[in-house]
């Protein structure tokens, strides 16, 4: 109730005044009429009253919290002292904006992502179900943590532990609304999914358990409201009407709340579809009942009283009597008697997900953090400089501060008005931080590419980033201004008076300190943008393994658009044979898995040489046409590539046949000879291996440029309908992919006018966007670390212009008796030398530390590579020494007789 009072200071001082005018009255008339003249009647009115100023700061600290009022009289008494030093106040709130500014946009994006809970209800009782130990011939597809429909359903029905299970899987469909045909992000969920995360509809209703009973038989969507917004204008009438799901129509029931965007903050989908319609979703899938598809992620809710240790242990018993049961079913694959082993052995573990499952989080949780860190460090620097400053400023009002100690101010007032001018810069700089925040945090959500799904990422200031951003700055405040403080408390008064203007407040001592702690950081900064930037340009230099110039790549989804398999096929050699014979071609080629996308068809292989070889790991597999790795520009090391005759189907004479790469051969066959060597897919007993290999190809990139993976291609079928999940084109141009692009898109509207595109762009582009993290990382680090050389090397200089000027006396003294000006300039550069090597030396086992935080996100280098913390280690010396020269120039230059002068 006192803070409140502060809103109503001038009516309480008007009370207060009328009150007391009416006492000091009432007094002096009482002694007016025993008999005292007036002017002696007020004059012992008021000294019976003991002083009405007295009273007055009395009753304002009944009225106030006196430490709110005197902060208040502080932080005013700031604003007009740094008013009167523009240049000042200038400098060090830029410096703070600076740092407060980065620290809350990478905030803002590492809380987006990594720790956000999912606006649903008690999103803290959410926990990942996921599979630990070997799935024993699991067909599995999607991104991860993957298990199959019917275990989610399974898990459902334990209700000691959950409230309730739901399952789902990310997809890519075409949709139409009524116009064009679009590929669009959906969501496959389970009946539960809705009620389970407790979501309410904007519009209708939501999925239920009735919508997910029989497969084929629910032909019902939920729309998403931005879907429902952007896209249809929130037509009210949205209910009930069609829409094309590949090409198969189903039915809008509903809209989703508006602050839900789904369980992957990466993924946004555009609509929900229940999972007994998962066949139509994802053309050529059949198997949602089958256990041995694992193809959805699996959430569940605790009941109250349950801990998911507890919940991980109680389902043990569950599970592994499941799995026994599995294994004795007739389709139970048949698998060495160690793989049956190691699967009877296999766990649930449960992992809390208040985030919901995200992909995007999985790729970019160390990298933010790494930043964050990063700009945690270039806010420490920006309160170093800012201290540093308001020690020089200390020296020009030591006089005013020995003055108001000697008027009886306590040390601890001085203290708080210091720690005042910090918070207020603080605050200021932190106001300024927050305005500059949403352009930084767009650029950051730039590097964060997006292709049919959308993600929920926004630079939008909300009230968490403002109270983040609030709580920095005064931390900011409180650690820039504590060294000024502490020093005025140490400084004796009688030393304060007897000081002349322009003395130094804070101690050399500690200036010394604060330089040497910038060096520090800085170094630190310096060396983590090089480590990344070298990682960067070891990647670009890598390159895929093939020449990505003039090379254009697309993907079409016949099949999501009403084509059946064989006619897909048709269709795609129909484009593929178009493309080739168009005079912009020079080369070209279709994949059925697109290539530097993060994903790919895997599976364990059995090799047949001398002996028989089952791979210790998945190895990456795709499809191709003939002339692909010619079209790529991917090097055939043995043997053959792919041609006509390959692409027959087996009623037509073909023979199986496969081409391996380089780390294929180098990992499993050794010195033996590759051409001949029979393989086949999985890892079983009855696994028989038939595909001859005919070919040895250099490693090239598949999922990534980081990779250096086993990989083996097959020959795409020319009949067999290989298009389930598409085509992809790799077409190589003469001239400019963008001369080459109408052409293209002018074949692919003539063979269907509506087709989805699923994506069409060229390789330099894939291979830009596949290393967007690294770019990210490059980028914001070196940003960073330039910034920290600056505010470092702007300390520097402050202090040696200080050191010089506090020393001028003693140097012309030096010059006088005869020393060189070698000597004196020697003199001023051993202080900074000695700072600097202080730096250094306390930043080296703090890079050691933090390099293996960082050493999962470099590539080609050490985080304690030598070479790079020595050339980091250089350029900041050498920066530091040139800033130090200045005023060193200047201790060279002094007059002895000016100097002797000097006060």
């Amino acid at each position: 109730m006192r803070l409140l009072n502060w809103f109503r200071q001038r009516t309480l001082e008007r009370d207060l005044d009328r009150e007391l005018n009416y006492h000091i009255e009432r007094s002096v008339t009482d002694l007016m009429h025993s008999g005292l003249p007036e002017g002696e009647a007020r004059r012992q009115a008021a000294l019976e009253l003991g002083g009405a100023a007295r009273i007055r700061e009395e009753v304002r600290d009944v009225w106030l919290a006196r430490w709110v009022r005197d902060f208040a009289f502080d932080l005013r008494f700031s604003a007009r002292s740094f008013l009167r030093s523009p240049s000042f106040t200038a400098t060090a709130v830029m410096s703070l904006a600076l740092g407060i500014g980065a620290t809350t946009a990478i905030y803002s994006l590492l809380d987006q992502v990594v720790l956000h809970s999912l606006p649903v209800r008690e999103p803290q009782r959410l926990v990942l179900i996921d599979w630990k130990g070997d799935q024993a011939g699991v067909n599995a597809f999607g991104s991860y943590n993957l298990m199959s429909y019917p275990i989610c359903r399974d898990l459902d029905l334990q209700e000691r532990f959950f409230e309730g299970v739901l399952c789902r899987a990310a997809t890519t469909i075409t949709l139409s609304t009524g116009g064009e045909h679009k590929p669009a992000a959906a969501e496959i969920v389970s009946g539960s999914y809705f009620s389970l995360l407790g979501v309410n509809a904007a519009l209708g209703r939501l999925l239920t358990a009735d919508d997910d009973q029989t497969p084929g038989r629910s032909p019902v969507v939920v729309l998403s409201y931005d879907f429902w917004k952007t896209q249809l204008g929130t037509s009210p009438d949205v209910l009930g009407r069609k829409v094309l799901v590949n090409q198969y129509p189903m039915t809008v029931v509903g809209v989703a709340a508006p602050e839900f965007h789904g369980v992957d903050v990466g993924e946004v989908p555009w609509l929900w579809i229940p999972a007994a319609m998962s066949a139509h979703a994802i053309p050529g899938f059949n198997d949602m009942l089958n256990r041995r598809v694992a193809w959805m992620q699996v959430l569940g809710r605790l009941r109250p009283d349950v801990t998911p240790a507890q919940a991980r242990a109680g389902l043990q018993p569950w599970f592994k009597a499941m799995l026994e049961e599995d294994a004795r079913r007739a389709e139970f694959p048949r698998i060495t008697a160690e793989r049956r082993r190691r699967f009877l052995a296999s766990a649930l573990d449960l992992t809390p997900a208040p985030q919901g499952h995200s992909t995007l989080r999985r790729r970019l949780s160390q990298p933010l953090w790494a930043l964050f860190a990063a700009t945690a460090v270039l806010l420490s620097l920006a309160c170093l400089n800012v201290a540093g400053l308001f020690l020089a400023r200390g020296s020009a009002r030591d006089r005013e501060i020995g003055t108001r100690l000697a008027l009886g101010a306590s040390r601890g007032r001085i203290g708080r008005q210091l720690l005042a001018d910090s918070i207020l810069l603080a605050l200021t700089g932190g106001l300024l931080g927050v305005v500059l925040a949403p352009p930084a945090m767009r650029a950051l959500i730039a590097f964060v590419p997006r292709d049919a799904a959308a993600n929920a990422l926004e630079s939008a200031v909300d009230t968490r980033l403002l109270l983040f951003a609030f709580a920095v700055s005064v931390a900011a405040g409180v650690l820039t201004g504590l060294a000024p403080a502490l020093q005025a408390g140490r400084r004796s008064l009688i030393s304060s008076l007897r000081e002349r203007a322009g003395t130094a407040l804070g101690s050399l001592r500690l200036r010394r300190a604060i330089v040497t702690a910038q060096i520090a950081f800085t170094l630190i900064l310096v060396i983590g943008a090089a480590l990344f930037v070298r990682t960067l340009t070891a990647l670009l230099a890598k390159g895929p393994g093939f020449d990505t110039s003039s090379l254009i790549s697309f993907g079409i989804a016949p099949v999501q658009n009403g084509y059946s398999p064989p006619e897909a096929t048709r269709l795609v050699r129909r484009i593929h044979d178009e493309i080739r014979a168009s005079r912009s071609t020079q080369a070209s080629a279709v994949a059925r898995f697109q290539l530097l996308t993060g994903g790919t068809w895997n599976n364990p292989m059995t090799i047949q040489t001398d002996r028989r070889i089952v791979t210790d790991r998945e190895v990456h597999l795709n499809a191709v046409s003939p002339e692909f790795f010619a079209t790529l520009g991917a090097r055939i090391l043995a043997g053959r590539d792919f041609d006509e005759r390959d692409s027959r189907p087996a009623s037509e004479g073909g023979q199986p046949v496969a081409i391996v790469n380089e780390a294929f051969v180098k990992r499993y066959l050794g010195g033996r000879a590759p051409l001949g060597v029979r393989i086949c897919q999985g890892a079983g007993p009855d696994a028989k291996p038939d595909i001859e290999v005919v070919g040895v190809v250099a490693n090239i990139s598949y999922r990534g440029v980081r990779e250096e993976w086993e990989q083996a291609y097959f020959p795409l079928v020319s009949e067999g309908g290989n298009f389930h999940e598409g085509a992809n084109f790799y077409v190589r141009v003469r001239g400019t992919p963008a001369a080459a692009f109408p052409s293209i898109r002018a074949i692919l509207r003539n063979a269907d006018p509506a087709l989805p595109v699923t994506y069409f762009r060229t390789l330099d582009e894939q291979v830009r966007r596949s290393l967007n993290t690294e770019r990210m990382l490059a980028v914001l680090s070196g940003g960073f670390g330039s910034l920290a050389l600056l505010l470092s090397l702007v300390g520097l200089y402050g202090v040696m212009s200080f050191v010089v000027t506090q020393r001028t006396r003693e140097i012309g003294i030096r010059l006088a008796l005869g020393a060189t000006r070698r000597t004196a300039l020697w003199l001023v550069l051993r202080d900074a030398m000695a700072m600097i090597a202080a730096g250094v030396a306390a930043a080296l086992p703090c890079v050691w530390a933090l390099g293996q935080l960082i050493e999962s996100q470099l590539y080609d280098v050490k985080p304690t590579d030598p070479v790079t913390i020595a050339a980091a280690a250089l350029v900041l010396c050498s920066a530091a020494l040139g800033a130090a020269l200045i005023p060193a120039g200047r201790a060279v230059a002094i007059n002895p007789n000016e100097a002797l002068r000097f006060e």
